[in-house]
């Protein structure tokens, strides 16, 4: 789960120019395409004495915070385009700049929802009834996701979740995954993410559980790019006994920021057992859905076992991989073709400018179509 921070980001890259002395006010509108509501930000909170100067601070001076922060910016809060720019630049401290402007100082407001979790009552109905008398020792152990609906939230790479009881009714998940990342030639690399999650089932024991089983079994709340989510979550169909053990999960969440909902298949193995699918197809076409058009979730040694890399070890050739064409060829121009000159290296600082411009002149939804390109359906 966790839905893709989308304005909250765009505002917040916005407001780290206010912290950054060479982006005025009218540098920021234009950049910004005129979208940005200035009245909903509190730039004192980005100045160094600020409540966030200091997450400011560590955000300007690591190159891919920077970098990301203007990438999402330029998305105006579209949250696919948001993702690709995650799954580029992703780091610790644009979590942190993004948890401190937004949830813990509210430096930036926009918050339209509530925070917390949803009543039972008031949980969106899923496309099934959630199966009953649903035993939730069942979930215990490990389970890799095999098959995704919403492909920015349930289609990212090596994705395993494990499941241990943290008190009556209570689970607690670890969920592992990765983003693909240009890697030193050209080739997926791999970023990778862990968070942990609380799942808690509703007493069946309660007063109106009658009805709220219709809409769910469990609530769930986890953190992920800085940000809190919760999650409505349905188990809406699993194996009989002759089957290979799958479990076909339904949820609907939320941040302060925005709603989402999404759907995937757990299987004890990484790929959907062969014994499972035309079940599991079932339920989907049951649900409405097209299963062959879910994603297969890339379990597999060949993606998981790729070397995570580390941005800061990419070159300015990597990560101007998906600067728009003209802009590419400008920069190929001014400092790439060094590169490839055996024994001569681009100075540091020339480097570090090269990115630069490269990263300011970037068309993010091409790196976007890219990240979710990696992706594969699971077909008929």
């Amino acid at each position: 789960g966790g839905g893709a921070p989308s304005s909250a980001a765009a505002a917040a890259a916005a407001a780290l120019g206010a912290a950054a002395p060479a982006l005025a006010d009218n540098e920021l509108a234009a950049r910004y395409g005129g979208g940005l509501d200035a009245s909903l930000i509190d730039t004192s909170c980005f100045k160094p004495d600020g409540a966030c100067g200091a997450a400011a601070q560590s955000c300007l001076r690591t190159d891919d915070c920077r970098r990301g922060m203007t990438c999402t910016a330029k998305c105006l809060g579209d949250n696919a385009c948001i993702t690709g720019c995650f799954a580029k630049y992703g780091n610790a401290p644009m979590d942190d700049l993004l948890e401190c402007s937004i949830e813990r100082h509210e430096c930036i407001k926009v918050a339209i929802l509530p925070p917390g979790p949803d009543k039972a009552s008031d949980a969106p109905m899923p496309p099934l009834t959630p199966v009953q008398n649903f035993n939730t020792k069942s979930l215990e152990g490990s389970w890799y996701k095999v098959m995704g609906y919403n492909n920015r939230y349930d289609c990212f790479d090596c994705q395993k979740n494990s499941f241990k009881v943290a008190g009556k009714d209570k689970l607690d998940v670890d969920v592992e995954f990765q983003m693909p990342r240009p890697g030193r030639n050209g080739e997926a690399s791999a970023y990778p993410l862990r968070l942990s999650e609380k799942l808690v089932f509703d007493s069946k024991q309660a007063p109106d559980s009658v009805l709220s089983q219709k809409r769910r079994h469990a609530r769930t709340e986890g953190h992920m790019f800085g940000l809190t989510f919760w999650e409505n979550w349905s188990v809406i169909g699993e194996n009989s006994k002759d089957e290979p053990e799958f479990k076909f999960v339904h949820y609907s969440g939320k941040t302060s920021q925005n709603t989402y909902e999404g759907a995937f298949v757990y299987a004890r193995e990484p790929v959907l057992p062969a014994a499972a699918k035309q079940h599991v197809y079932q339920l989907a076409r049951q649900a409405g859905w097209s299963p062959s058009e879910f994603c297969a979730v890339r379990n597999g040694a060949d993606v998981c076992d790729a070397p995570a890399v580390s941005t800061d070890t990419l070159t300015a050739q990597q990560r101007g991989l998906f600067v728009g064409g003209a802009a590419a060829a400008e920069v190929d121009e001014a400092g790439f073709s060094s590169d490839r000159q055996k024994g001569s290296l681009l100075p540091k600082w020339l480097g570090t400018a090269v990115d630069e411009v490269a990263s300011y002149a970037e068309d993010p939804h091409v790196t976007e179509r890219w990240v979710f390109s990696q992706q594969k359906k699971m077909g008929d």
